[in-house]
């Protein structure tokens, strides 16, 4: 089995005045397995803290410097949260199958391409624990779906009515250990790109 930490990063890279019309993966299925991603509107204000295999999501704001480590981690550097603290919870899920992430209600006009990538926890290291240099060369996508033929986007499928789950496959000859999901949504409405990203265990 595969271990991830989910680093579901919503990477919103574009800062609008609507800040409610940004999203996160508020839920995500490992194979059969569903569990509810972290809700920032919510975890924060429970004692004890609900456990996730999410990161911990600042908000729904956008990632404006791609040249922070806030893309890869989900923080909210301009907030004075750079980066994000390890999830205290992972998820397993066997090479080969399914993770389905559901995404909250999507603006119309964040248009872009999906994207998804893994990292593999270096031996010996516990996911639990682990936090990745900025600039760290160790992502590689497994997944992206941009504009298709018939002029949409594929996080049009976010958009209400839709609401659809977005799918990934599992590399099906990955190798075993503790990985990291980064599932991301480019939005491409303010005249440069804007993010939203989502950080998995």
């Amino acid at each position: 089995m595969i271990s991830f930490k989910a680093i579901l990063i919503f990477t919103a890279l574009a800062l609008s005045p609507q800040v409610a019309a940004h999203g996160y993966v508020q839920e995500l299925t490992l194979g059969s397995v569903l569990h509810t991603g972290y809700l920032p509107f919510y975890d924060p204000y429970h004692v004890p803290t609900p456990q996730r295999i999410v990161r911990r999501v600042p908000g729904n704001y956008p990632i404006e410097d791609l040249t922070l480590i806030d893309l890869q981690c989900n923080g909210w550097t301009a907030d004075g949260q750079p980066g994000s603290a390890p999830a205290p919870l992972v998820g397993t899920i066997a090479a080969g199958e399914v993770v389905k992430f559901n995404w909250t209600d999507w603006p119309d006009s964040h248009r872009g391409p999906v994207l998804t990538y893994l990292a593999r926890a270096p031996d010996g290291m516990d996911i639990t624990k682990w936090n990745p240099e900025k600039d760290a060369e160790i992502w590689f996508k497994i997944d992206h779906a941009g504009k298709y033929e018939d002029g949409t986007w594929a996080a049009d499928m976010f958009v209400p009515p839709n609401n659809q789950l977005y799918s990934v496959t599992i590399p099906p000859k990955l190798k075993p250990g503790q990985y990291l999901i980064r599932h991301e949504i480019l939005a491409l409405h303010a005249g440069y790109v804007t993010g939203y990203t989502g950080l998995l265990n």
